[in-house]
């Protein structure tokens, strides 16, 4: 049975501060507090820098089982490397990030505006990326991507392509895996768009019908300005609420997971033999290097990285 999330591109943005957040809760408690309201968080500082495992694994112990993370694949690997020669980046990348790897939904790959189709550069990369057998997407930024050679590539390996509402012509495209991957970045892209209640009903008619053909559906709101992205985010799930049937919205809900469950001791996922490569979840070892200051200490994303605004 398919189901739907439905979240932030973040959630560490001081102006939620007093809108979103209560005005005396410190950073500390801000993902607890966001837990309540959602049970999924697309990670934008993946795409800025590499953060060390132990923040990967603080976040795992923080959150309970049923939450979903989806990150942001590094810039070095889209934008620098332009998906060439990136089999060492790939590994730095998805071990650093192994903590998550239970509770991993989708990397999205989005590529920069001035990077034109290459096919066989897409070919090598997705060939690289069957040694990490989770869940991918695309985020085109550029109209030459957009070709059936493209889709049909993308078909083949199960990858997603990410529909947004910026540009204009990722908007609707074609459905590529069994799973749909939506970003809303505000109208024009400029993150301070609060969307209307017309829009949020179009988009909830169209994750109805997703949900119909049996896929998975992923939504998250990046217009973070006035804290609008949590406040558009509940209220569509709303919507979709009162718009899903009531035996689909029961089994969804149930394969969902409660928001904020009570925590209970997780059980190991059976380690499927296959020729990809294996991650581990570094969250299951001991690691003494691990200091109590960092553990404790929020994670913050620099402000020249969230005014980097073409990348989002």
């Amino acid at each position: 049975m398919p189901k739907y999330l439905i979240g932030c591109s973040g959630f560490l943005y001081d102006s939620w501060k007093g809108v979103f957040y209560p005005e005396e809760l410190p950073h500390r408690k801000w993902l607890s507090f966001y837990m309540e309201k959602f049970n999924t968080v697309e990670l934008n500082v993946t795409f800025y820098r590499l953060l060390k495992k132990e923040a990967f694994e603080r976040w795992y112990k923080e959150t309970p089982p049923g939450f979903t993370f989806c990150l942001k694949g590094s810039r070095f690997i889209t934008h620098v490397k332009k998906l060439k020669d990136v089999e060492l980046p790939l590994s730095t990348f998805f071990n650093a990030t192994a903590p998550l790897l239970e509770k991993l939904g989708v990397v999205l790959w989005q590529l920069p505006p001035n990077l034109r189709l290459n096919l066989k550069n897409l070919e090598d990369f997705i060939e690289n990326l069957k040694q990490y057998p989770v869940r991918h997407a695309f985020e085109f930024r550029h109209k030459s991507w957009l070709t059936k050679k493209v889709f049909n590539l993308l078909s083949a390996s199960n990858i997603a392509v990410c529909m947004a509402d910026w540009p204009d012509f990722i908007k609707d495209l074609p459905l590529t895996a069994n799973f749909v991957y939506i970003r809303r970045h505000g109208e024009g892209g400029n993150y301070s768009t609060n969307y209307t209640t017309e829009q949020l009903k179009h988009d909830a008619k169209n994750i109805k019908e997703y949900l119909k053909q049996g896929k998975d559906v992923y939504i998250y709101f990046n217009n973070d300005a006035f804290a609008y992205a949590p406040k558009n985010a509940l209220e569509i799930r709303d919507i979709l609420e009162h718009m899903l049937p009531k035996s689909l919205k029961e089994k969804v809900e149930e394969e969902s997971q409660a928001v904020h469950p009570v925590k209970k001791a997780e059980k190991k996922a059976p380690v499927k033999k296959t020729g990809a490569k294996k991650i581990v979840a570094p969250h299951k070892k001991a690691h003494k290097t691990a200091s109590k200051t960092s553990s404790k200490r929020p994670l913050t994303v620099s402000k020249k990285s969230r005014e980097n605004n073409k990348s989002r």
